[in-house]
C-alpha cells in the first residue's frame, strides 16, 4: 500500500517528535511543511525530506498530494486551520490542547464529520506504556477501588527551543491546558466520565501572565479521584523536591514503574506489613516510541484498519475539564459537568 502524504503546519519544536516518526514510517510520506517562519519551514522540509515549504498553511491544503495534516501550532489557531483542513478534504491530527473553548472544539468535530475525515488528538500519553501498566493494574483492584490518581508536576514555564507564547495568555492557558490535558484525557481513559472538578488556579511566577500555579481535584463517575498539580511558576533551572505519579487505594498504592536494563518495572504496595509486588513489563519509555505509535494509529484510522485512540470528543472532554478548573477557581465552586 503506497504511504500516506503528509503535511506539517507548524515547524516548532512539537514537529521535533513528529516529523521524526513520519520520515521513519513506511505508512507515509512528508510531503510539505508550512511555517510562518520560512527559514524553519525550509530547514525542517529538507531535514525530513519534504520536497516543498511554504508560509501560508492555505498553500499546503491546496497540495493534491497531502492526505492529512498533522497541526502543531498554538492552540488558539488550532481550530480554523483544522476546519479548512477537513474543509479541503485532509484528515487531521492535531496538537493538545485540542482548542481554548468547547465551541471551537465542536466546530472541529463537526467539520470532520461533514467531510467524513479522521480528526485525531495528539494525546500520546495514551501510548505511554508506564502510564499503560499504571492503568491496567488499577483497573484490575490492585490497589481497590475507589482510586486516587496523583499527578505532581513543578517546574518553569517551557524554555528555548520552545516558544514564549506558552505563557503568554494572549495564545496559552498556560500549564493546565499545554501539558495537564494530557494527564486529564489519560484519567479519563483510565476512569471515565468526569463528575465534578474543584480547583485552585492563580499566577505566582515571575515569567509571563498565564494562571502557572494549578492544583485541581477532578471527581470521576465511577467514584475515583484525580489530584494533579501542574507548575510553571519556579525559576529556570528550578526543580521541586516532590513530583512524580502514583495510584492510591484503600488496599495500597501503585508506584510509577523504574527502568530496567531491559524494560521496565511497576511495584504495588498493598497488604498488612507493606508487602511488596514487583510487576515487569516491555517499555521503551521515551517519546520516540510513543509518537510512531500514535502516527500509526492515526493512519490505520485513516485507513479504516483502526480507530483513533484520541478522538475529538475525548479532546474536546479534556479541555472541558481545564475549564471546569479556572471556573472553580474564580467562582469559588465545586463545578459540575458537564459544563452548561
Amino acid at each position: 500500500m503506497r504511504p500516506l502524504g503528509i503535511g506539517m503546519i507548524g515547524a516548532g519544536a512539537i514537529s521535533n517528535a513528529h516529523l521524526p516518526a513520519v520520515a521513519s514510517s513506511d505508512k507515509t510520506r512528508l510531503i510539505c511543511v508550512a511555517d510562518i517562519n520560512e527559514d524553519l519551514a525550509a530547514q525542517k522540509a529538507d531535514q525530513y525530506g519534504a520536497s516543498r515549504h511554504v508560509t501560508d498553511y492555505s498553500d499546503l491544503l491546496a497540495i493534491e498530494e497531502v492526505e492529512a495534516v498533522i497541526i502543531g501550532i498554538p492552540a488558539g489557531l488550532h481550530a480554523q486551520v483544522a476546519v479548512d483542513a477537513c474543509e479541503a478534504g485532509k484528515h487531521v491530527m492535531v496538537e493538545k490542547p485540542m482548542a481554548r473553548t468547547l465551541q471551537e472544539c465542536d466546530a472541529m468535530i463537526a467539520a470532520a464529520d461533514r467531510a467524513g475525515k479522521v480528526l485525531q488528538v495528539a494525546m500520546v500519553r495514551r501510548f505511554d506504556a508506564d502510564w499503560g501498566k499504571m492503568r491496567e493494574l488499577a483497573l484490575a483492584g490492585k490497589v481497590g477501588r475507589p482510586c486516587v490518581w496523583r499527578r505532581l508536576a513543578q517546574g518553569s514555564p517551557p524554555q528555548p527551543p520552545y516558544g514564549a507564547w506558552y505563557s503568554d495568555c494572549r495564545y496559552s492557558d498556560g500549564p493546565l491546558a499545554e501539558s495537564g490535558a494530557h494527564d486529564f484525557d489519560f484519567v479519563r481513559y483510565t476512569f471515565g466520565d468526569v463528575k465534578a472538578v474543584t480547583a485552585s488556579t492563580r499566577h505566582v511566577g515571575h515569567i509571563g501572565d498565564v494562571q502557572d500555579m494549578n492544583i485541581v481535584i477532578v471527581d470521576f463517575d465511577s467514584g475515583d479521584q484525580m489530584l494533579c498539580m501542574w507548575c510553571w511558576s519556579l525559576p529556570p533551572g528550578c526543580s521541586a523536591g516532590v513530583a512524580g505519579l502514583d495510584v492510591m487505594g484503600p488496599d495500597g498504592v501503585i508506584l510509577a514503574p523504574s527502568r530496567l536494563e531491559d524494560g521496565a518495572s511497576a511495584c504495588v504496595v498493598n497488604g498488612p506489613g507493606g508487602a511488596q509486588e514487583t510487576v515487569p513489563f516491555d517499555s521503551p519509555r521515551d517519546g520516540a516510541y510513543w509518537f510512531p505509535g500514535q502516527l500509526d494509529n492515526f493512519v490505520e484510522s485513516i485507513r479504516g484498519q483502526q480507530t483513533p485512540r484520541a478522538t475529538g470528543l475525548d479532546g474536546r472532554k479534556a479541555q472541558e475539564i481545564v475549564l471546569a478548573a479556572f471556573e472553580s477557581s474564580k467562582t469559588g465552586r465545586r463545578i459540575d459537568l458537564p459544563l452548561s
